[in-house]
């Protein structure tokens, strides 16, 4: 969803989220099947016993992992909210900051690692489907309150694939010129949201 790609919040007293974002590195360094509880104890200089105070399992950080990121989407998505006619408008100056958090290395990594463990565990992929679908409900609603397109929900794949695809591209083409895709989105948002069929 647009404007959605912040990772954890880096400064935190809470242990849980000292946790959460050690899982994070240890996830993006060696994946979520290679990443294993004493490497995510030791990026959150914890002990393993005492993370297991906070979290059951490996596969208890993930779901945590993937629910916090969603509540910030969440939140992000909520903006939206009041912009009225605006939201288009919106979409476009925003763009410089999403494709910034989008091409992040770190989060395009994490992104892949949450697709790929989607494809392995049905209660992940159900979790995510469930959040990503609230999420599309959301700014479909904002949208309609401007945009006058039958199909709303395909425009918004076409811009959410768009969006996600261009971390992934950052990765294996990473001198991508990022100014430049931010004037071709542009168009593109134009083309998919406010220009007439």
């Amino acid at each position: 969803m647009p404007g959605m790609s912040e990772a954890l919040p880096k400064c935190s007293d809470d242990p849980r989220e000292r946790v959460l974002r050690a899982a994070e590195r240890a996830f993006v360094a060696s994946g979520f099947h290679g990443a294993r509880m004493a490497q995510i104890a030791k990026e959150a200089q914890m002990s393993p016993g005492h993370i297991y105070h906070y979290f059951d399992s490996k596969e208890h950080i993930i779901a945590e992992m993937i629910r916090a990121h969603y509540d910030e989407k969440k939140t992000s998505v909520e903006r939206y909210h009041d912009a009225g006619e605006k939201v288009v408008d919106m979409m476009i100056d925003n763009l410089r900051t999403n494709v910034t958090s989008n091409t992040d290395p770190f989060w395009s990594t994490l992104m892949l690692e949450i697709a790929a463990e989607a494809t392995r565990k049905p209660e992940i992929a159900s979790s995510i489907r469930a959040m990503d679908l609230e999420l599309k409900e959301k700014v479909i609603s904002y949208l309609k309150t401007s945009v006058k397109k039958d199909d709303l929900d395909s425009r918004l794949e076409v811009f959410v694939a768009l969006m996600q695809g261009i971390g992934i591209r950052n990765i294996l083409n990473p001198n991508l010129d990022k100014e430049a895709v931010i004037l071709i989105l542009q168009e593109v948002i134009e083309v998919l949201f406010r220009r007439p069929d």
